[in-house]
């Protein structure tokens, strides 16, 4: 029925004919593409030099390039997939096919042997591991490699990778072999061959379904799936991004994915082959109008030659093309048009057609109410409209282009203002359209945004705020007069109340005065009997020195006197502080010296206590105005409490400079100290008057509560101010900060030569300081020696403790071995006393233990026991014991054998410290040994100014505190005193050599 009746051809070289029948249209236009092996569904291609191999359901062919021919290969019942060259015979090729094949072909003789075959599974995918050279094969259930030993192919199997995995695709970089399946991505590492990565939806990959892996010169991975298009992976971001049927791809398969010179990828899909701009993500589609046989692509049916012309198969056919020859040979310039606009109001469920108003008025107005546009557009390339695609962006609202849903547009409801909609087309070029249509839209207005309406509503709610007005001043008027005379009537009341409290205030500031003067008065009578105890009580010491016996008790006397003393002279300060009569008396003064000296005057006691007291300034000299009775007593109180509350062998630190506010010179001390802390409750308290944080668990940590809080009313007088940091088991430091007084605005104390005045009594700071009496014994002259008690029955502790009351020794108790070893090793005592048969450790054990441990293995142990037997003597010294008594003791007895032990300790002392003395004694190897190893480091390290305990013990293996305790048991020296003495031997030793004078020497 084809009557024809006219014919054109416009610009696109499109021929139009009508007839009876309507309109045909004629697309006059090359094929960009060569075809092969049409009629046939396509599984596997593959280029050998000039020939073609193309394996397709039922028929096998190769077709030669240069001159066209084509002839069968292989068997047309055995449809080839996968082409591989076999590296030890390059001759032959591995070919995989579908049915359950694995074989050998030789191109040249036309012979292939069909190697290795499993049930039911497409050996389909042979591929090489290109660093072992091994042979794999992947197939629609799992995955294989070949054994050449045994010659058959083994299973190989993860609990990922296994039978019901099929392999798609393997691309081997310098990570590995990445095998792609459709249950994930897996990296199989090239030498070891194990996978070591498996990537999934489970572990947040995008996909299980995947067909293709293609990794471009910049690392980037593109992933073809069978269910979500396109995936971008950046590997080293670890980010994904999708492309797929909803941004510009024509289908969601991606069979394979390869790139050209020119940074397009071109891919095959169930729907067309695309060619994707990886810059911009543009996307063009070839269907069969384009000249491809089929819209329908196979799995594994690509190829890319080395001339990078591209190969696809399909089900009607093979393709080819070179990227190269399409480059750039179309563009268009095809202008769009609207064919159709229609709006949505919120009053109407149909839709009305605005197309006509906007041909009128070139502008698309809306109502506020209208809830949906819908535009509809045409791109004027009629080459294949149905592929034709459209995007849209409005000016200021869309940061990037919108996808429309083929050619409508769909805008949901717009604020009211003027916007700009563009409108862009890209058709059957792949090349987004350079005119773009521009669509102005206002959206009006909404009633009550108008200014009129504006206008109306505000001169309403300025009448309501002016009647509001009127009434409110009406009624305050009124609620004025009401309390005006309640405040008058209140007044009075007042007045009278005033009257009577001025009256209290006077009586209870007289009261309070009263109470200051008592105060003060009772202090001073204190003082005068106390005075007269006092000073009799040391002329009785000085000039007659009573008898042993008494003389302990007339120390305890003296010493609790000047404790009361002491409390007297701080509760006096109270009372002037109090009274508001204390007054500051400013004496020219060298602050940094003045301050080192009261720190050393803490030193003899910080170091019975173990403790390392260190005092830190950045000055040398910082002469200021100072009231120094009221610094030492801030000084005093603040170090003395450091020490009360920090356990032995802990450090506290003075720390003393000069900081400026402004203009302003302030002194700046921090006391800073490793004992027991202060929480945050007790600390709000810490300086209230005879508040006392409940920390001690002995008499030894218990105060009065004056101290602190006559710090703080010191520092306060003097303009300052102090804080404390605590953390409890951590420490405590104390932050003072007071300004510097100009000199030049107040008086000076004409006396400008400082001395120190005279500080409480530092020995009553600790009960462990309590003098004892000496005796006739020849314990060490005039010092407390620590004896250690062992022993489970307290009659007999109490009995030994009775034996040695007279003596001058400090006395500690354990009540077994274990007990005893521990505080041995706490305390290292000068004399252990130690029954045998004990609870938990015997008398044996414990001997056996203080002679193994260096820090202990000095001291000489009397073992007591019932046990009379010439065996267990033996057996107590062969253990280390010195002496060996049994019960029932003499106590004369046990105090001479203790005596003689002091004695040789003496000795051993006085060898230690004399560097010509020499013996070989058994008795003293370990000790002996002890000294010449810190003697030899003392010598090496003899010229370093910063020896000292720290560093020695470390050297050791000893702490600071153990090492002083046994370096005092052997010598009678403290560790300064040592060093000194070794470097006084060294220096004898040098002038006795003659070589160099004393000041080279020194």
């Amino acid at each position: 029925n084809f009557s024809y009746i006219d014919a054109f051809i416009d610009s696109q070289n499109i021929l139009w004919i009508t007839c009876g029948n309507g309109i045909y249209k004629i697309v006059t236009k090359k094929s960009l593409f060569k075809t092969y092996h049409k009629n046939y569904s396509i599984r596997g291609i593959f280029q050998d030099g000039n020939e073609l191999f193309i394996g397709g359901y039922g028929s096998n062919i190769k077709i030669n390039l240069l001159n066209g021919k084509t002839q069968p290969f292989f068997d047309d019942n055995s449809t080839a997939v996968h082409f591989l060259r076999d590296p030890d015979h390059p001759d032959s090729l591995w070919v995989g096919t579908i049915l359950k094949e694995l074989c050998k072909y030789n191109p040249k003789t036309d012979q292939y042997k069909t190697y290795y075959s499993k049930e039911n599974l497409s050996l389909d995918f042979p591929f090489i591991n290109s660093i072992t050279k091994k042979l794999w094969v992947g197939s629609s259930g799992g995955l294989f490699y070949l054994d050449k030993n045994l010659k058959k192919l083994e299973y190989f199997s993860t609990p990922d990778l296994n039978e019901n995995v099929a392999v798609k695709h393997t691309y081997q970089n310098k990570e590995g072999l990445w095998i792609v399946t459709d249950h994930g991505l897996f990296l199989m590492d090239a030498k070891s061959e194990t996978i070591v990565k498996y990537l999934s939806k489970k572990t947040g990959f995008p996909s299980d379904h995947l067909l293709y892996l293609y990794e471009d010169k910049e690392g980037i991975f593109w992933i073809g799936t069978k269910d979500i298009g396109l995936i971008k992976w950046d590997k080293k971001k670890d980010s994904f991004r999708i492309f797929d049927d909803t941004n510009g791809l024509s289908n969601n398969t991606i069979y394979a994915v390869y790139e050209d010179n020119h940074d397009f990828l071109w891919l095959t899909s169930n729907y067309g082959l695309m060619s994707f701009n990886k810059n911009n993500f543009n996307t063009r589609v070839y269907l069969p109008q384009d000249g491809i046989p089929h819209e329908e692509f196979n799995t594994f049916s690509h190829f890319k030659a080395t001339d990078g012309t591209l190969y696809f198969g399909g089900l009607n056919g093979v393709i080819s093309f070179n990227p190269d020859d399409l480059y750039g040979k179309e563009q268009d310039n095809f202008p769009i048009h609207i064919t159709n606009i229609k709006l949505l109001s919120e009053t109407s469920d149909d839709f009305i057609d605005r197309t006509k108003n906007f041909l009128q008025t070139n502008q698309i107005i809306l109502n506020p109410n209208d809830v949906r546009l819908e535009i509809e557009v045409s791109l004027l390339d009629f080459t294949n409209p149905e592929t034709n695609q459209y995007t849209y962006q409005i000016e200021g609202l869309h940061k990037q282009w919108l996808f429309a849903d083929q050619n409508k547009i769909v805008l949901p409801k717009l604020p009211h203002g003027d916007y700009i909609l563009n409108v862009r087309g890209k058709g059957a070029s792949g090349n987004w359209s350079a005119n773009i249509l521009k669509i102005p839209i206002h959206v009006n207005t909404p009633f009550y945004l108008k200014r009129l309406f504006l206008t109306w509503v505000s001169l309403g709610f300025l009448a309501l705020v002016f009647i509001y007005i009127r009434l409110r001043t009406r009624k305050l008027k009124n609620d004025r007069k009401r309390l005006e005379a309640e405040v008058y009537k209140r007044t009075q009341q007042i007045e009278w109340d005033k009257q009577t409290i001025a009256s209290q205030a006077e009586a209870l500031t007289e009261l309070d005065k009263a109470k200051n003067r008592f105060f003060s008065n009772i202090t001073h009578e204190f003082k005068t009997p106390l005075t007269l105890i006092i000073g009799p009580l040391e002329q009785l010491i000085q000039e007659e020195p009573p008898p042993n016996i008494f003389k302990r008790r007339i120390h305890g006397v003296v010493k609790n006197a000047k404790r009361i003393q002491d409390l007297i002279n701080q509760l006096l300060d109270l009372s002037q502080l109090e009274s508001g009569q204390m007054k500051l008396k400013y004496t020219q003064t060298d602050m940094i010296s003045y301050s080192r000296d009261i720190t050393k005057r803490f030193q003899v006691l910080a170091e019975r206590k173990q403790q390392k007291l260190s005092f830190h300034s950045e000055l040398h000299q910082w002469h200021i105005a100072l009231d120094a009775d009221k610094w030492q007593k801030i000084l005093f109180n603040l170090i003395s409490n450091a020490i009360k509350f920090t356990p032995e062998a802990k450090n506290i630190d003075v720390y003393l400079n000069r900081i400026y506010q402004g203009k302003d010179e302030f002194i700046s001390l921090k006391v800073k100290d490793e004992g027991i802390g202060i929480d945050q409750e007790n600390i709000q308290k810490i300086f209230d008057r005879f508040y006392q944080v409940d920390l001690s668990n002995t008499k030894e940590q218990q105060g009065t509560g004056i101290g602190l809080s006559l710090v703080y009313d010191l520092i306060i007088l003097q303009g300052g101010e102090i804080e404390i940091d605590s953390n409890p088991g951590l420490g405590t430091t104390f932050h003072v900060k007071i300004p510097v007084p100009n000199s030049e605005s107040i008086d000076l104390n004409s006396d400008s030569h400082m001395t120190l005045i005279d500080l409480p009594n530092i020995e009553l700071l600790t009960e462990k300081n309590v003098p004892l009496a000496t005796n006739e014994s020849k314990s060490l002259e005039g010092e407390s020696l620590e004896v250690l008690i062992v022993e489970d029955s307290n009659d007999m502790r109490e009995y030994i403790r009775q034996c040695l009351k007279h003596l001058n020794y400090n006395i500690t108790e354990a009540i077994n071995g274990e007990e005893g070893y521990i505080k041995a090793q706490s305390i290292v005592p000068d004399l252990i006393i130690s029954d045998i048969m004990m609870p938990k450790k015997d008398g044996y054990s414990l001997v056996q233990e203080i002679r193994g441990n260096i820090s202990t293995s000095h001291i000489p142990l009397i073992l007591l026991t019932a046990k009379s037997s010439l065996d267990s003597k033996l057996k107590g010294l062969r253990h280390g014991a010195d002496v060996y008594l049994t019960k029932p003791f003499s106590p004369k007895e046990l105090i001479l054998r203790m005596e003689k032990l002091i004695e040789i300790r003496k000795l051993l002392q006085k060898r230690y410290t004399n560097d010509s003395i020499k013996t070989n004694n058994a008795i003293f190897e370990q000790e002996d040994e002890f000294i010449a190893k810190l003697k030899a480091y003392i010598i090496e390290n003899l010229d370093d100014p910063n020896l000292n305990g720290d560093t020695i013990g470390k050297a050791l293996a000893l702490s600071r505190v153990h090492l002083y305790r046994k370096l005092k048991a052997l010598t009678n020296q403290s560790i300064t005193e040592y060093v000194k003495t070794i470097r006084l031997q060294e220096a004898f030793k040098l002038i006795q050599e003659g070589k160099l004078n004393v000041s080279e020497i020194a």
